[in-house]
């Protein structure tokens, strides 16, 4: 009778021993090919994982080099990816630096594979929120206008205006857009959105769309902000029909992607007079060439894609790199996963 108990009891030792050594075997050669530009920032906690280890690359070559050890890569949006997913059989993690993520899902490679894509989408949010703002400010303050003329002349170029009581049409309510409503709100304006998620309603809402109700949203906008990401379905969505949907004067900013907005039609919207004024901080093409009509106009301001720079951006940016490698290597879901069907 005690025979049963200890033939049982070493049955379930070795069934858990099994377990026991399984385990961590599955978790040794976890390997993770992380961009030199992170790599420091992340080695802590890379270190602290259980069969973990960091591989560092430095460019592309050393990434196809390296990639074939690898079960994720940290990096920067990667070129070359095709080639990169070739070499890396192991892959199953792709995380980019990026919030933007169309140069990546255009490989079909990467669209039809198990890896998981994610991106830096909602962190990068309150320093475009804010970039989109300076763009509007320079604009309706006519601030450019006072700054060039290298003298006291208080006759201004463009209209100034008061921000209060204006209405703000957000295209795109993620985490860039949702913090522009954010601004908007506190500048008393009233604040309305298209976005294809159901949005609750908020204190920094007054009304939020789908897609399809963007042309009867239009016109009652004072300031059109772009803040929605580069989709098949978004690529030109501002074109020669919107522009003449828009009200008279309408102030027009975009901070995501410049294929969003057809360039001509802006251009012919901004002689017209029917767009009073832009803020592209993205244009298309990009870089904008030397001569393009936009350089020159005085009621446009560009800058070169920078709205993503900030003194806390890399910070936010490695705090999520941190959890989703901790993540990762334990097998829990990963942050900021995209659909890579949607492109977003």
């Amino acid at each position: 009778m005690k025979l049963f108990p200890t033939v049982r009891s070493v049955g379930l030792c070795l069934v858990a021993l099994a377990f026991c050594v399984q385990t961590p075997a599955l978790a040794q050669d976890v390997g993770l090919c992380i961009s030199e530009r992170f790599a420091d920032q992340v080695a802590d906690v890379v270190a602290q994982q259980d069969g973990a280890r960091m591989i560092r690359f430095g460019d592309h070559a050393e990434l196809v080099e390296r990639v074939a050890q690898c079960d994720a890569v940290i990096a920067m949006a990667p070129t070359g990816l095709d080639e990169v997913l070739r070499a890396g059989p192991r892959l199953r993690w792709l995380q980019t630096a990026s919030a933007g993520v169309e140069r990546l899902v255009r490989f079909e490679e990467l669209v039809a594979s198990d890896v998981v894509l994610t991106n830096t989408k909602i962190l990068q949010g309150p320093e475009i929120a804010d970039h989109a703002f300076a763009l509007l400010l320079t604009l309706t303050r006519d601030i450019r206008f006072f700054n060039k003329q290298e003298t006291w002349n208080r006759d201004n170029h463009l209209p100034i205006i008061e921000l209060r009581g204006k209405t703000a049409l957000i295209i795109g309510l993620g985490g860039i857009g949702s913090q522009i409503a954010q601004r908007a709100a506190a500048f008393e304006m009233r604040v309305i959105a298209v976005d294809p998620k159901d949005i609750p309603m908020g204190r920094d809402l007054d009304y939020v769309g789908t897609p399809d109700q963007l042309d009867e949203l239009l016109p009652q906008a004072d300031v059109v902000f772009s803040s929605v990401p580069h989709t098949p379905a978004s690529r030109g969505m501002l074109g020669k029909e919107q522009f003449a949907l828009m009200k008279d004067g309408v102030y027009v900013v975009n901070v995501s992607r410049g294929a969003i907005i057809d360039t001509d039609a802006l251009v012919a919207a901004l002689r017209s007079g029917k767009v009073r004024a832009a803020g592209l901080d993205v244009t298309d093409p990009e870089p904008l060439p030397d001569g393009h009509p936009l350089w020159s106009m005085p009621n446009v301001v560009i800058t070169p894609h920078i709205a993503t720079v900030s003194d806390h951006s890399i910070e936010r940016r490695v705090i999520l790199f941190r959890d989703n490698i901790e993540r990762f290597v334990n097998g829990r879901p990963l942050r900021n996963v995209i659909d890579k069907e949607l492109g977003y």
